[in-house]
């Protein structure tokens, strides 16, 4: 080959890899997130954000994270359809409503979802080693069956408990909270439990129905786990510290900064952090269909002696000897 048109070919192979170096420094990924609670500090959010970081997706340069501020479930559709106009890489979604919108408006696009509970059961996913969808992500809970677990726990917690007031997410999206529900229901006559239900379909009705619980009638409020309920935990912790009650919260931050008495639940954190992991594989080319669901095998019980003392409760030494974090 001569010398000339050799050198020539070189020069042409080494520039097309510069500029495919190029193109990929310049490639920005958008990643468009669905959650209801409109705080960018939750601890999912966080992890997720701190995941993305170290994974090598810097915000402002090679990333853009979409993070509208949602504070009902009625904002998120449009989102979602906005996400499927735009063609964005990955959504990612905290909880089961979101997850149930993103799905229904998005059938291409790769989703990841964080938290929500029994995503087979949902629809979200045909197995969880198999989603076989465009859906794929960690969840909180393996199954309906923890709810009966934590109603166990809330007994430990307060030994007097007889009357128990559950809320749950009623939405026709998220069926597997009133599945929940169920759960709760079969345990309770077991620990000597009689149950109330209270089934809530929007955050604005939260504040009414914990207003009209009474400690006549009551001896704690125990809550299924839902986003729909993360914006209000403060209002209805304050409520029930208010009327005296214990209250099993759905988020462990709900007893650590809010002043709910107990929560039994993993470690959110950990579930956003490793969330970015299912994000990197997807930008990098994986299919959400070769991406088994991840359950959790770790839960922490975290318990606020503080606001123990202000309901008048005495919480069993040995209860408090098992607890991961207890506030005081």
């Amino acid at each position: 080959m001569d010398k000339k048109i050799f050198l020539f070919l070189l020069g042409t192979v080494l520039l097309a890899f510069v500029q495919l170096a190029e193109a990929q420094q310049g490639k920005v990924y958008r990643v468009g997130l669905l959650f209801i609670g409109g705080r960018p500090d939750t601890p999912a959010l966080k992890g997720l954000r701190d995941g993305l970081k170290e994974a090598g997706y810097i915000e402002g340069k090679n990333l853009a994270l979409d993070m509208p501020q949602n504070k009902t479930s009625d904002e998120l559709p449009p989102i979602a359809k906005v996400y499927r106009e735009k063609k964005v890489d990955v959504v990612v979604t905290i909880g089961s409503t979101a997850t149930g919108i993103a799905k229904e408006a998005n059938h291409e696009i790769p989703i990841v979802f964080l938290i929500p509970a029994d995503p087979v059961r949902s629809g979200f996913v045909k197995s969880l080693p198999q989603p076989e969808t465009n859906l794929t992500g960690l969840t909180a809970y393996p199954d309906s069956e923890l709810q009966g677990k934590r109603l166990e726990v809330f007994k430990q917690v307060v030994p007097t408990l007889r009357r128990v007031i559950v809320i749950y997410n009623a939405r026709a999206e998220a069926p597997h909270h009133a599945q929940g529900f169920g759960v709760v229901q079969k345990v309770a006559p077991s620990l000597g439990l009689k149950l109330g239900e209270k089934p809530i379909k929007s955050a604005a009705e939260l504040e009414p129905a914990f207003s009209s619980v009474s400690k006549e009638t009551t001896d704690g409020i125990f809550m299924i786990y839902s986003s729909l309920f993360r914006g209000s935990l403060k209002k209805i912790a304050n409520i029930a510290g208010q009327k005296r009650l214990p209250l099993m919260a759905c988020f462990a931050e709900g007893v650590a900064e809010q002043g709910s008495l107990v929560e039994y639940s993993t470690d959110l954190y950990r579930i956003g952090h490793r969330g970015a992991w299912y994000v990197d594989r997807i930008l990098k080319g994986t299919k959400p269909q070769d991406l088994p669901v991840e359950t959790p095998s770790k839960f922490e019980l975290v318990i606020n002696l503080k606001t123990a003392k202000q309901i008048g409760l005495s919480i069993p030494p040995e209860v408090l000897a098992r607890a991961d974090k207890v506030i005081k």
